[in-house]
């Protein structure tokens, strides 16, 4: 049963159940589904299950839940449609979007596969982008050591590059970052950026120092893992300060790097609250990556809630934010970057620039609001 009415209501189809929200681009859907609700937007909330439970805390937050089973098949590896889309196409999500007229949000190109079919004609269709994913899975696979694993990053990548042109049947692509929606507007012209939805919780540092160096992000993924691993081999040996790295699921490489240097602590699997106080507490922290696509919600939450932040160029590319964090391109400097900023207190001048700027790319609200405006643009009635 719906609760309260709201005055508007639309339809988003999750990649994965976006509760608890603890990696990037779950991050960006539940906090979303928050914005939207304070904006007066009631969510019908549509998301695959797999590996997560039911969530009460969501089905508190929207109208109504429906989960589906993800279709893990693994003949489903040779359709000519990408796995993560193929796996997601259950006939029973199209019955419910079916139910009404209201706008439907696809989180991510992996939800799209009823994307442009004829019984949704007519209805307002937007596509959240949370990479480009062709780009994003080449990049995975360049980063991945297990032969079977970087065979299937690879055909994945050359797949999703040829279902990609569906994109153009959106209304509107909803785009994380500045550089995506360049890229998305010159291929199909309906892009609008819409920064990430993040955890606003008010944990900002207090001026002064911090002390120590913090290597945080989700290592469950190869790309993730790679950009640490250089760090710890190139980085981290060569700095005199205690330095925490936290992460979900490090490999086993990771942690036996962490673990034969004296002055690192590894922090496996922290949770929210702990990886949040992390974050907050660290005087420098180190954000490492070779994928240029996207927006790294590491990022935004150590410009939200830290102090100094050190950053390989793929990090800040494309996302309007690199005049707020420290630029290092090589070994030495980020060595000589971090000794400075460990001597250098963060003070509120810089803070109030900071969010200056944040607000302009990442504030929950103003982004909320872009998307009710735009859908009340194409439909003012609703």
């Amino acid at each position: 049963m719906e609760r309260s009415p709201a005055k508007r209501i639309v339809h988003l189809v999750s990649f994965n159940i976006p509760y608890p929200p603890d990696y990037g681009g779950i991050m960006d859907v539940f906090y979303k589904i928050s914005a939207l609700k304070r904006q007066g937007v009631g969510v019908i909330l549509h998301c695959f299950s797999y590996g997560r439970g039911r969530s009460r805390t969501l089905e508190r937050e929207c109208l109504r839940v429906h989960y589906y089973r993800r279709e893990l098949n693994l003949f489903h590896l040779f359709r000519k449609e990408p796995f993560i889309v193929v796996s997601r196409s259950n006939e029973m999500l199209l019955k419910d979007l079916l139910t009404d007229n209201h706008p439907i949000i696809f989180e991510g190109l992996h939800t799209t596969h009823f994307l442009g079919n004829k019984a949704l004609e007519g209805r307002i269709t937007m596509v959240r982008t949370h990479n480009i994913e062709h780009v994003y899975y080449r990049n995975l696979a360049s980063n991945e050591k297990n032969p079977f694993r970087k065979l299937y990053y690879s055909t994945e990548a050359r797949k999703l590059e040829r279902y990609e042109p569906k994109l153009a049947s959106a209304t509107w692509l909803i785009s994380i970052s500045p550089g995506d929606t360049e890229y998305f507007n010159s291929m199909y012209g309906n892009a609008l950026f819409v920064g990430p939805f993040h955890p606003e919780d008010g944990s900002f540092p207090g001026e002064g120092r911090g002390d120590y160096v913090l290597i945080h992000g989700d290592f469950s993924t190869a790309e993730n893992d790679a950009a640490a691993l250089y760090l710890l081999k190139e980085v981290v040996p060569h700095l005199k300060y205690p330095t925490i790295l936290a992460g979900k699921r490090p490999s086993a490489e990771l942690s036996d790097k962490a673990s034969a240097l004296r002055h690192v602590k590894l922090v496996p699997n922290p949770s929210l609250s702990q990886m949040n106080e992390l974050i907050a507490n660290a005087q420098v922290c180190l954000l490492n990556a070779t994928q240029p696509t996207g927006m790294k919600l590491k990022l935004i939450n150590a410009l939200s809630s830290s102090r100094h932040v050190v950053a390989s160029p793929a990090v800040i590319s494309g996302t309007g934010l690199g005049e707020l964090c420290h630029v290092a391109v090589n070994p030495g400097e980020w060595i000589s970057l971090t000794d400075r900023l460990m001597n250098e207190d963060f003070t509120g001048d810089m803070r109030v620039q900071r969010n200056l700027l944040l607000k302009e790319v990442a504030d929950n609200e103003v982004n909320a609001k872009k998307i009710v405006e735009t859908i009340d643009s194409y439909n003012p009635e609703l």
